[in-house]
């Protein structure tokens, strides 16, 4: 069998899909910003807000 290439699966799901986003430089510097403080990843910390607002907003049903 040949090896498995590829980036490794990191938790629970392949992080497979793509988001492209226009933001101010003021915004990508407060992202990074916020990267570098909590030691997280960009990703990490995206995901984490996403799932923050989106348990915020079923709260609210």
């Amino acid at each position: 069998m040949s090896p498995r290439t590829g980036r490794p699966i990191v938790g629970k799901e392949p992080k497979n899909k793509q988001i492209a986003l226009r933001a101010t430089e003021t915004t990508v510097r407060k992202f990074q910003e916020c990267s570098d403080v909590t030691g997280k990843t960009k990703t990490d910390l995206l995901e984490e807000m996403v799932n923050n607002l989106h348990e915020s907003l079923k709260k609210e049903k």
